[in-house]
């Protein structure tokens, strides 16, 4: 059976942990990286009813999408409210791991599975600034080339829509002068030195800068490297909270409620804002997505599908010409974790015999219920 790292490493391909808001708690919540994975239990929150179902299904492993602890715990007290899962917790030596903001955000994590669903095409984030890039340029010597580019594209540098790897080389002459003090790769201290190097450039998402540099600087053979980074002014990348996507054509409006009800297992629906008979350009954020109204409308979307809203989010919505259609939250988030079993079940590095011990919870979240 897999260890718990190497399923976390799995689950941070999908949603890498730099994706998460400041905020949040991703990553792993109990437990730790070297257990043997017995079998693992996909849920919203964590439960004392999903801890039992955990327990029955012999998964010690769950995965929830609500990280389990947000903030600092003050103390681990069994006799207060909540005490009970906690201690049924520890007690029963479970791995708990959360994929949140991360995954919403993620390229193919739960907004795009929300869009897929709702079969559009040509999809953006709705947030604004989401797909940051830079252009990273790197000196190396030539025969270092071929190791530097493989520390950087295995860190996540060079992805260009569905190509990944995309680098360009530019041969030329590097010249320095060695100080006192210094231990030169090449050349001698105090002696300006010509050599034969390699302008190495590539793209880097701006949430991967960091492990990229870090990896470049690991395999380049220079005791200062030089670098550049460069911030890019076009569009691209596919990360980022929300979807806004298009039909293949114009639907009316109850049709399209339809789809929306039939998506999330016919759950009422809440609607308003700007009236609308039909519609084309479709924006679906998981969850609390209220705040993202303007970005959305300047995105062009007609429609905004999400969750949590006010009294004067749907007014807001009317002043702008956008219709709002809201979803429980525990309904649109919990579709997600399809996509993180189906995800898992594709990997290659998984046994069948593992696959085929990996649960969706039946303990379905409905923290209210409408008359």
């Amino acid at each position: 059976m897999p260890t718990v790292r190497e399923i976390a490493a799995i689950l941070e391909e999908l949603a890498p942990l730099a994706l998460a808001e400041s905020w949040d708690n991703v990553g792993l919540q109990v437990g730790r990286l070297d257990r043997e994975v017995s079998g693992l239990l996909l849920a919203l929150d964590l439960s004392k009813a999903v801890l039992e179902e955990a327990r029955q299904k012999e998964a010690n492993f769950i995965v929830t999408h609500h990280p389990l602890i947000f903030k600092p715990l003050h103390n681990l007290r069994f006799d207060r409210p909540g005490g009970d899962v906690w201690e049924e917790l520890l007690a029963g030596g479970f791995i708990v791991y959360s994929l949140h903001t991360n995954f919403d955000r993620a390229a193919d994590g739960l907004n795009q599975y929300l869009a897929e669903l709702l079969q559009l095409t040509r999809l953006e984030p709705v947030e604004e600034g989401a797909g940051v890039y830079f252009k990273l340029v790197v000196f190396v010597p030539e025969d270092y080339v071929d190791q530097v580019f493989t520390a950087l594209t295995q860190a996540g540098a060079g992805w260009i829509g569905n190509y990944s790897h995309c680098t360009f080389r530019t041969p030329g002459v590097g010249t320095f002068l060695p100080r006192p003090g210094t231990n030169p790769f090449l050349g001698v201290t105090g002696e300006v030195a010509s050599v034969s190097e390699v302008r190495l450039e590539t793209i880097i998402p701006a949430w991967k800068r960091e492990p990229v540099i870090k990896a470049m600087l690991a395999a380049h053979p220079y005791e200062e490297v030089a670098y550049d980074l460069y911030p890019v002014a076009q569009k691209g990348g596919r990360a980022g909270l929300g979807r806004v996507g298009v039909l293949a054509e114009p639907k009316s409006f109850p049709d399209l409620l339809a789809d929306i009800k039939a998506m999330c297992g016919e759950e009422t629906l809440r609607y308003g804002g700007a009236p609308r008979d039909y519609a084309q350009k479709i924006g679906v954020i998981g969850g609390s997505g209220g705040k993202y109204m303007g970005q959305a409308k300047r995105k062009g979307a007609e429609v905004l599908i999400t969750s949590d809203l006010g009294y004067h989010d749907f007014l807001y919505a009317e002043q702008i010409g956008l219709t709002l259609v809201e979803v429980g939250h525990h309904t649109i988030e919990a579709l997600g974790l399809n996509r993180i079993k189906a995800y898992l079940e594709q990997n290659s590095l998984l046994a069948p015999e593992f696959k085929a011990r990996i649960y969706l919870s039946e303990k379905k979240i409905k923290p209210y219920t409408l008359f």
